[in-house]
């Protein structure tokens, strides 16, 4: 058997042969060996009830041209020359075998082999080419049914058990061979679909991949700003408080009970302000600290001022300034300045923890895919803000983002394909501004469905292009720059989901592109 399997498998061998091509070339040479024998068979069986008559040289002549053929196929590489050689014989061959034996029920009908040929044309040729099979087939029926043609009295020989057995075998192993060629084909059928399914999987997991290359280095920089910013508080709330500790040694020694507990009650109520102030503002406000400060004789005014602005304190506390005659009044500001700087870093290490939180679980939601055949409750808003907080990086670069989200019902889906599908459609319309303009992003209830609408203001898509944008692989970018797949396995995406998508566009003004999705799965 493996001598068999080594032999099949190494007919008319060419490495530059597809995977399909091989099967077909295997499938072939099966079919022409097995039809040989079958001929050498019923030749056999011809000779055995009618002697040395012509009706055994037809199917005995099949085996004989086959045996020519194959090694002819083998030595050139190809097997076009056994597929012509197998359909022309196993065609005429049959006709003239029922032409040699008479009617029908004398020959048992053995036309049906015939048909096998247009049944191989299927297989192995062009659909034009296997028409014309189909044709001379239905032809060869006519002629055999209307003419009856008799060359000779041979199938008068035949007792009626003889043929009784050839018409079984004439109408049972073509049957078979049609059968074997339909399950073929629906197997082959389901293969191509399942990879097809697979092809198209892999292929949204890499345009969802290469998004992802696209934007890694801004989600490294989106990280390491939240980083660098706890580092820097850290150190200097690890600063403050060293000198925090130092300061309220002498605290307690050089203030008299009455003042100490004004200063810290001060102290316990202070709240930096943590308005973002122009250069111009702060440099007006560290003025006028410096001036007031300089008044109460305070001997490094502009130092102290500069330290207050820092902590956000704008105006100088009736607390402080009550302490202005004290000659330890500049260590009392620089232990204020300690306190509050220790509170901003504080604050600033919770507000990069969250931000740095943020991106993590952004980028974590946005890899998500749970590999569940079910669909999910999806919240839109939360869906695109995920994408949003990816690409905030590009966006802060030049994109105002207006955001017109209205309160809307949640909607059945998968939510790593919608991810994908808002990320395609972001990322074009960034594209067409080139990083500047206006990003507008709409989200409202319109009857049964959600509308997702996302407008930029780029150059819009020309008029002459509008109807391919959707074509898979039609793209208006740069080599290297696109595959122009994203529009194609959006459509698709939306389709499982049994959502739209379609678009506005003038040329000078912008591109809106608007979703519509089903508030409720529909079946």
């Amino acid at each position: 058997m493996k001598t068999i399997v080594k032999i099949i498998n190494a007919f008319a061998f060419n490495p530059d042969d597809t995977e399909e091509t091989r099967s077909l070339k295997k499938l072939i040479l099966v079919v022409s060996c097995t039809c040989s024998l079958c001929g050498v068979i019923w030749s056999a069986m011809y000779f055995y009830f009618l002697g040395l008559g012509i009706t055994m040289v037809f199917p005995l002549l099949f085996a004989v041209i086959m045996s020519v053929v194959i090694p002819f196929s083998h030595w050139k590489r190809t097997h076009s020359p056994l597929v012509y050689a197998q359909l022309i014989c196993i065609t005429w061959l049959s006709a003239f075998i029922q032409w040699s034996l008479g009617s029908l029920h004398d020959s048992g009908i053995v036309i049906l082999w015939s048909l096998l040929g247009a049944v191989g044309a299927i297989l192995f040729l062009p659909m034009k080419k296997t028409l014309s099979w189909l044709a001379m087939f239905i032809v060869i029926v006519v002629v055999t049914a209307v003419i009856q043609p008799q060359w000779t009295n041979e199938a008068r020989l035949l007792t009626d058990t003889a043929r009784m057995c050839f018409y079984l075998m004439n109408l049972s192993i073509p049957s078979i061979v049609i059968f074997i060629t339909v399950g073929y084909f629906v197997n082959s059928n389901q293969e191509n679909i399942v990879k097809v399914k697979q092809t198209y999987s892999k292929l949204i997991n890499s345009e969802k991949l290469a998004a992802l290359g696209q934007v890694a280095a801004g989600i490294a920089h989106e990280v390491n700003t939240p980083m660098g910013a706890i580092k820097s508080s850290a150190e200097e709330s690890e600063h403050s408080f060293n000198d925090i500790l130092t300061a309220f040694t002498w605290l307690t020694k050089a203030l008299s009970e009455e003042d100490l507990g004004m200063f810290m009650e001060f102290i316990t109520t202070s709240d930096a302000t943590t308005i973002t102030l122009s250069t111009k503002e702060e440099r007006e406000i560290r003025k006028n600290l410096r001036d007031t400060l300089t008044e109460l004789g305070a001997e490094n005014a502009r130092f102290l001022a500069d330290r207050l602005v820092q902590v956000g304190v704008h105006d100088l506390p009736a607390a402080l300034t009550r302490f202005a005659k004290h000659e330890h009044f500049e260590k009392l500001v620089m232990l204020t300045y300690n306190i509050l700087n220790q509170q901003r870093s504080n604050q600033t290490i919770q507000l990069a923890v969250d931000k740095a939180s943020r991106i993590v679980k952004a980028l974590k939601t946005y890899m998500h895919s749970s590999g569940n055949e079910e669909m999910d409750t999806i919240d839109l808003r939360d869906n695109i803000e995920t994408v949003l907080t990816i690409y905030h990086n590009r966006l802060k670069q030049g994109v105002q983002v207006v955001k017109n989200y209205e309160d809307v019902p949640a909607v059945i889906g998968y939510a790593d394909q919608l991810n994908q599908v808002w990320t395609n459609l972001i990322i074009n319309s960034l594209q067409a501004m080139d990083n500047r303009g206006i990003l507008t992003i709409g989200i409202k209830q319109e009857g049964d469905f959600i509308t997702v609408s996302i407008k930029d203001t780029g150059n819009g898509i020309p008029a002459a292009i509008q109807s391919k944008i959707f074509d898979p692989f039609f793209t208006t970018k740069g080599s290297g720059e696109g595959s122009g797949l994203g529009l194609d396995i959006i459509k698709r995406i939306l389709e499982e989901h049994n959502a739209t998508i379609s678009f506005r566009s003038i040329e000078g003004e912008g591109t809106t592109f608007y979703v519509q999705l089903p508030i409720t799965k529909t079946t």
